[in-house]
């Protein structure tokens, strides 16, 4: 029953934030900005962070790869940010568009980069508790569970940062203690571990993208030229399509983010949702 209730909550608030994505469609093109821009320091820093991990050079690959997490971070805050600023004026009657945007994030600059690091800080951590997989099987998975853990309460004590940060002006790190305190004033301790959007758009467009990614890899393995061909067109058609979904999803948790933060801090219900959505959107124990 209770998974039903998750089921029909995230459905409510995924149909919202698409309603309001659809009217505004605009809004779409801060998390394409995002993904195309970080494709600058995947080859940048990628590439010479890979050749000198081949050439055993591990502490000069650790540079790189430290360099890189923080340069894909920050080429996909400033759009994330820009997205915010964006949806906080169209949910106040007020237009805005990508360059109105893109100017609030890089007017922001500083405590943006200084967001960046702190991100990039808090995923090396949880990639040494991660670990490389290596040691005996429990110790491994042990690891893994610690660090999935850690990862999952970052997210949601973080989840509103962002808007803090462009809506308030705070500092990062203001940013994050108004963040956790306003979960903890609106739920609580009773908090599971994460907040209810994109379900729908999971399901009709991600899962379908991955059975069609999975059926092209199948076909590539097939010995036979016309086949393999086909195989390499479904697997990118498939891939394509798992992009788009998780695009779609990183639009409307920008736009969820902003609703849902005006009613942590004090009940305001903007957007055309409710406030029971709202309440119910956030899983307890």
């Amino acid at each position: 029953m209770a998974r039903r209730g998750a089921w029909k909550s995230s459905k409510l608030i995924t149909r919202k934030c698409w309603e309001l994505l659809k009217d505004n469609p605009y809004l779409f093109a801060f998390p394409v900005i995002g993904m195309v821009l970080s494709i600058i320091p995947l080859a940048v820093l990628g590439i010479p962070a890979l050749y000198f991990l081949d050439a055993d050079n591990n502490w000069i690959a650790l540079i790189f790869g430290v360099a890189l997490v923080f340069g894909v971070q920050a080429v996909v805050t400033f759009p994330a940010a820009g997205l915010v600023a964006s949806v906080d004026e169209e949910m106040h009657g007020r237009d805005a568009s990508v360059g109105s945007g893109m100017g609030a994030a890089f007017a922001r600059f500083g405590p943006l980069v200084a967001w960046s690091a702190i991100q990039t800080v808090v995923s090396v951590l949880i990639g040494l508790v991660r670990g490389n997989g290596q040691g005996n099987v429990v110790g491994v998975v042990l690891r893994n569970v610690i660090a999935a853990a850690a990862d999952v309460m970052w997210q949601l004590i973080t989840f509103f940062v962002l808007p803090v940060m462009m809506i308030e002006k705070a500092s990062p790190i203001q940013a994050i203690k108004v963040s956790s305190g306003l979960f903890k004033k609106q739920w609580g301790t009773q908090l599971a571990g994460g907040v209810r959007i994109g379900g729908l758009v999971a399901l009709l467009v991600i899962v379908p993208g991955a059975i069609i990614l999975g059926g092209g890899i199948a076909l590539i393995l097939v010995q036979s030229t016309a086949v393999v061909i086909t195989g390499i067109v479904t697997a990118v058609v498939g891939f394509l399509v798992i992009v788009l979904g998780a695009l779609i999803i990183n639009a409307m948790r920008g736009i969820y983010s902003v609703a849902l933060y005006y009613y942590a801090k004090d009940g305001e219900v903007l957007g055309g949702f409710t406030g029971e959505e709202l309440q119910a959107s956030v899983r307890l124990k």
